[in-house]
C-alpha cells in the first residue's frame, strides 16, 4: 500500500520560471520529500492546463496553438473520430497519453534530477492532469457549446485524462517512486451556477471513473484540487486519497462539511492544506502568521470533534493554486515558508 510522508510539501503545477533545471532543483530544496514537477506556464498555450490534457485524444480533438484552443475537429465525421480514439485509447499502450517536452519540459526535468539522487531521492512524485469536469468545459463544440454537455463525448475525455494520469503515474515507478496524481478542477468553482450544466452525481461520477480508469495501469495515489469554493461534500464523495483545497480564503466553507470530512478521515484520506496564498494582491504573510493562522484553524477542527493527532497526521503542505501569478522570488518564499511550516507541524506532531 502507497503511503505519504506526513507533513509532507508539495505544489498544485504553475509557476512563473522559464528554466526547468532550475525549477526544480528549487522544488527539491523546499519540497524535498513531493517534489512536483512544475508546469511553466509563462512559456505559453503549450504549458496551459487544457492544452497539457489534449495529448492522445487526435483525431478526436485538436490543439489551435495560434488561437489557444481545444476544440472538437470538425474535419472528420465524429464516428470515426471516436474510433480512432478508443483504438488507441483501449490499446493497452500508454505512450500515446503521454507529456510531450515541448509542452512539459518540467515534467522531465524532474524525472531526470531525481533519476539523478538515486535511493536517497524522495520517496513520493506528485503529478497533475487537468480534471475531466474543467477540460470538458473548456473544450467547445461546434456552435460554442461545451462538450460537457455532450455525454458520449465527455465519457471520451474519462477515458483519455485518466490514461494521462496513469502515463505520468508510471513514469514515476520506473523511478522507484510512489506516485500521487492531482486531477485540477477550477472549473469547479462555478459549481452550481448556470455556468456549470452537471449534477453532483455526475461530477461524483466523472472523477470516478476518470480516477478508475488511471488504477487499470498499476497503484498510484489520486487528489483533486478546487482553488475555490465548491460542494466540498461532493468532492469527498470522490474515491480520492486527497483532498487539496485553499485553506487560507475557503477553510470555513470546507467546515460545514464537517461530517463528510470526517468519513474522508476515517477511511484514510488527507488533506493538502494550501494555506500560503498566491494571488499577488495577497496580504503580506509570514511563517508566523500563517503558522497562528493554521493553529486557529485547527482549533476550530478540535471543536468540530476532530482529533489533533488524526488531522496533523493526515496533513500536506501546499500553496494555496498555483505560483504561476507570482514574480519567481514571490514563489520562491512561498515555497520555503510552507518547509517551515512542514517543520513546525511535525514538530507539533511529535509533542502531541
Amino acid at each position: 500500500m502507497l503511503e505519504l510522508p506526513v507533513g509532507g510539501v508539495t505544489g498544485i503545477g504553475s509557476v512563473p520560471f522559464t528554466d526547468a533545471a532550475g525549477a526544480v532543483q528549487l522544488i527539491l530544496r523546499h519540497a524535498p520529500q513531493i517534489p512536483f514537477w512544475p508546469q511553466m506556464v509563462v512559456r505559453g498555450f503549450r504549458e496551459d492546463m487544457v492544452s497539457q490534457g489534449c495529448g492522445g485524444f487526435a483525431p478526436l480533438l485538436e490543439r489551435d496553438d495560434d488561437r489557444k484552443v481545444v476544440r472538437l475537429n470538425a474535419e472528420l465525421a465524429r464516428e470515426e473520430a471516436l474510433t480512432a480514439f478508443y483504438e488507441t485509447a483501449l490499446s493497452g499502450d500508454l505512450a500515446p497519453f503521454g507529456l510531450t517536452r515541448d509542452e512539459a519540459e518540467g515534467f522531465f526535468a524532474l524525472l531526470a534530477a531525481v533519476d539523478g539522487l538515486g535511493p536517497q531521492g524522495p520517496p513520493v512524485l506528485k503529478g497533475q492532469v487537468i480534471g475531466p469536469v474543467t477540460f470538458a468545459a473548456m473544450v467547445k463544440l461546434p456552435g460554442g457549446k461545451a462538450l460537457l454537455s455532450d455525454a458520449e463525448l465527455l465519457e471520451a475525455v474519462i477515458r483519455g485524462l485518466g490514461l494521462k494520469a496513469a502515463w505520468q503515474a508510471d513514469q514515476f515507478r520506473r523511478l522507484g517512486k510512489a506516485p500521487l496524481i492531482f486531477f485540477d478542477e477550477p472549473s469547479l468553482t462555478g459549481f452550481g451556477s448556470a455556468f456549470m450544466p452537471i449534477s453532483r452525481e455526475e461530477v461524483v461520477g466523472a472523477l470516478t471513473a476518470t480516477i478508475q480508469v488511471s488504477r487499470e495501469h498499476g497503484e498510484l495515489l489520486t487528489g483533486v484540487h478546487c482553488c475555490g469554493n465548491t460542494d466540498w461534500g461532493m468532492l469527498l464523495q470522490a474515491p480520492i486519497d486527497v483532498l487539496s483545497f485553499d485553506a487560507y480564503g475557503f477553510f470555513d466553507t470546507l467546515m460545514l462539511y464537517d461530517r463528510a470530512l470526517k468519513d474522508f478521515l476515517e477511511r484514510g484520506g488527507w488533506l493538502a492544506f494550501g494555506l500560503a496564498p498566491t494571488l499577488p494582491d495577497s496580504p503580506a504573510e509570514t511563517a508566523d502568521s500563517l503558522w497562528d493562522r493554521f493553529q486557529e484553524q485547527l482549533a476550530a477542527l478540535e471543536a468540530k470533534g476532530f482529533s489533533r493527532n488524526v488531522i496533523l497526521s493526515r496533513l500536506l503542505w501546499t500553496p494555496a493554486c498555483g505560483l504561476g501569478y507570482l514574480t519567481p522570488a514571490q514563489s520562491e518564499g512561498v515555497l520555503a515558508t510552507l518547509a517551515e511550516l512542514s517543520a513546525r507541524g511535525r514538530r507539533l506532531l511529535a509533542g502531541s
